[in-house]
């Protein structure tokens, strides 16, 4: 494959990474989805506790970013420049450095819990579902979330098939355990925890396998002494540190808005944020899906010094997204009901969050353009310039 991304058509390599980089995605979008339908029927204040988790899964995310995207664009790049060895350690590396995060966020959320939860929420009935639901997350994301930062690195060299297959299969898992969790086994909000944990944790597994004993991998995982580590760790730092911050950005909006209703709204509104965050999320899944088909198209030819390629596929990448972004914004803005439908059946929150998603979501096609020219930079390793679009 990496042959061919310094060689075949731009076109083709874009839709052949991109769509299972979209389909993974959409996956992704729809099992939060699901799993916040599930949630919603236990009880419209276990909706709401999810909700005011999210500034906290936002920065547990963050840091998945960090490592994920900072490893991945190093390894696309060092590929194209024909430095194997040297993209097998940062390989290693975002292993590494991502089971260390886990354990010290996971440490941090654990000794400031109340705090941070108290300071989120607007109600005490909402914190057992919120501390039922984020503790299992945060503890499981140990093991469990590996996985997704080093996917990052399936599709940097190209694996994109199995990248999207692993996500769909953990994504159905997840659908298929929530509903024996919470209801059959009677274990609520924890259940729904519980069984994103275990779907984590195979993905996990799956992607570690695949790095270690796949066939025709340009790169694999090797357990080795990592020779100039401490510039590599500067390096995987800047080029991924425009997505940990639009993510830690994200999370203070987040926690703003919290903080809005907890002086002059109510827990339904909370619930009703929690509802138009989760289909924006499925809306920016789609657009990340072809950053992450043109990631690797950009940094292997960078890295060879192709920058005809490059701009090819940044021209691209830019129309599919802003076509499909359009076409994404009119569904959402003249079906607002049947989207909420699908969450609650409580009629206040229904009318509440029918007139105010149209808002909300009101400058989608601006937000796919800035995403894809932001990433665009970070995929070549011109942080600084990705980190100002990403402020935008």
């Amino acid at each position: 494959m990496n042959n061919r991304l310094g060689e075949e058509n731009i076109n083709k390599l874009l839709w052949e990474l991109s769509i299972p980089a979209i389909l993974g995605m959409l996956s992704g979008a729809i099992f939060n989805i699901v799993d916040r339908i599930y949630v919603g029927r236990i009880d419209p204040l276990a909706l709401t506790g999810v909700g005011i988790t999210m500034p906290v899964q936002i920065l547990h995310m963050s840091l998945v970013l960090l490592v994920g995207v900072g490893t991945s664009t190093l390894i696309s790049i060092r590929l194209g420049e024909g430095k194997k060895d040297e993209a097998e350690e940062i390989l290693f590396l975002a292993l590494k450095y991502i089971v260390i995060a886990m354990i010290l966020f996971a440490g941090f959320y654990i000794v400031f819990e109340d705090a941070i939860l108290g300071m989120l929420s607007i109600s005490e009935a909402t914190i057992p579902y919120a501390k039922s639901y984020i503790e299992i997350l945060i503890i499981g994301a140990i093991i469990g979330i590996p996985g997704y930062c080093l996917n990052n690195s399936l599709r940097a060299i190209g694996k994109a098939r199995i990248s999207m297959n692993i996500i769909l299969f953990t994504s159905v898992l997840n659908i298929i355990l929530d509903p024996i969790f919470i209801f059959v086994l009677d274990m609520g909000i924890a259940g729904a925890a519980i069984a994103t944990v275990i779907s984590q944790t195979v993905l996990t597994v799956y992607v570690i396998y695949m790095f270690v004993k796949g066939k025709d991998f340009a790169i694999n995982l090797k357990f080795t002494k990592i020779h100039g580590e401490a510039k590599l760790f500067s390096q995987i730092m800047k080029n991924g540190s425009p997505s940990f911050f639009v993510q830690v950005l994200a999370s203070l909006v987040s926690i703003f808005i919290n903080w809005s209703f907890l002086n002059y709204g109510t827990d339904l509104d909370i619930a009703s944020v929690t509802i138009m965050s989760t289909v924006f999320s499925f809306y920016h899944m789609i657009v990340f899906g072809i950053v992450q088909g043109n990631q690797p198209i950009c940094g292997y030819n960078w890295g060879a010094k192709k920058y005809d390629r490059v701009a090819h596929s940044l021209r691209l990448s830019l129309i599919y997204s802003f076509v499909l972004s359009i076409f994404l914004f009119a569904m959402i803005q003249f079906f607002p009901f049947i989207l909420v439908r699908m969450f609650t059946n409580d009629s206040k929150l229904i009318s509440l969050t029918s007139g105010a998603i149209r808002v909300y979501l009101s400058m989608l096609p601006l937000v796919g353009l800035q995403t894809i020219s932001a990433q665009y930079f970070q995929s070549v390793g011109k942080p600084r310039l990705s980190s100002i679009l990403s402020f935008l």
